[in-house]
């Protein structure tokens, strides 16, 4: 008995002294919370790991809708391109002036696939301290959010003729401002408009791409040429 108590004594009062101990180092400042100077290995490498477990855990039971339904693709579309695009990047855009100095760094969504309840979570609930932010608190429900997740599936691959098209046919974002033309602003003062028409006509697994839409496409800045850096998407981030 004897021996057990002195065991709990001296777990307790390790805890003690380390909790202590994180507490000093803490109100010390000498950890450099900076963006422009990265985390160590074994920091990075515990963060991530909680990240990715967190996410996991509390996505595994969702449901995934259809996510092979056209509709839901196309309003998606419009939604990445109004909201994600600073961040995550467009096909043939390499970085941006906004992406480029954040960290930890956001995924170039162009190029890398996402589990889809996983993606579904981190769209509404946000990642704390890392700017991505959730969109479920900004008034986007999870029929919209399931239509991003629909989107990023097809995204991959995708050429920039084929995002810029599909976005041009995307309806607008009622949540985003409206011009008087009844497109939708991507976060840019000079809400560049673009008629589907102008596109030209294609198909992208199984979607006619050859009508008029009523959304407006990302501008140049945003899906043009490789190295291009494209313009705000109008979401801030802390």
């Amino acid at each position: 008995m004897k021996k057990h108590t002195a065991h709990v004594i001296t777990v307790a009062v390790t805890l003690g002294v380390l909790a202590i101990g994180a507490g000093v180092f803490a109100w010390s400042g000498l950890y450099n919370i900076g963006a422009d100077d990265h985390h160590t290995k074994p920091v990075f490498a515990v963060l991530q790991t909680l990240r990715d477990r967190s996410i996991h855990v509390r996505s595994e039971d969702l449901t995934v809708p259809n996510l092979d339904d056209p509709q839901l693709i196309l309003k998606g579309a419009g939604q990445y391109a109004a909201m994600c695009t600073s961040c995550h990047l467009s096909p043939g855009v390499n970085d941006s002036e906004l992406r480029v100095g954040m960290y930890p760094q956001p995924p170039n969504l162009s190029k890398v696939h996402v589990d889809p309840k996983d993606a579904f979570w981190v769209i509404k609930h946000g990642i704390k301290m890392s700017a991505m932010p959730a969109w479920g608190k900004a008034g986007h429900d999870d029929p919209t959010i399931w239509s991003m997740v629909a989107f990023l599936e097809k995204l991959p691959g995708m050429t920039p003729a084929e995002y810029k098209a599909i976005v041009a046919k995307a309806p607008p974002d009622e949540d985003m401002d409206m011009d008087e033309g009844g497109s939708h602003s991507h976060g840019d003062s000079d809400a560049h408009a673009h008629d589907a028409a102008a596109m030209g006509g294609m198909d992208m697994k199984g979607m006619d791409m050859s009508g008029q839409g009523a959304a407006s496409a990302p501008s140049p800045a945003t899906v043009g040429s490789v190295g291009t850096k494209p313009l705000g998407d109008g979401h801030t981030h802390p």
